[in-house]
């Protein structure tokens, strides 16, 4: 995996952790297709509503490569966006939510140490 401070520098991290608007969030749906309440407008709230969310919102979202499209086009974050991509789609549901959250803190981390 590329190191954070080579892969972008402070701007890009800014850009990448700043807040995108209501309407560009990442809005978390069932599989049914209701509407959780959640709706995500940086990569924070992203990881707080990983740890909240019904799991089976994450793996439909996850199954349907809904995380790495918001991250890499609305976010602006091509290397999680990858990492997401590359995660391994077995494992249990119940897990998901966790490893998620660990990939997205991790990143935030190296984001925060690059500004």
């Amino acid at each position: 995996m590329v190191n954070a401070h080579n892969s972008c520098n402070a701007e890009v991290a800014q850009k990448i952790l700043a807040p995108v608007p209501y309407a560009q969030g990442f809005h978390f749906f069932m599989p049914d297709g209701h509407y959780t309440g959640e709706t995500a407008m940086s990569v924070y709230s992203f990881l707080r509503d990983l740890r909240s969310v019904d799991a089976q919102s994450i793996k439909f979202h996850l199954d349907r490569g809904d995380f790495k499209k918001w991250l890499r086009n609305t976010v602006g974050d091509q290397e999680l966006a990858g990492i997401i991509d590359k995660l391994d789609k077995k494992i249990p549901e119940e897990k998901l939510g966790e490893k998620l959250a660990d990939t997205v803190q991790k990143r935030i981390s190296e984001l925060q140490l690059t500004r």
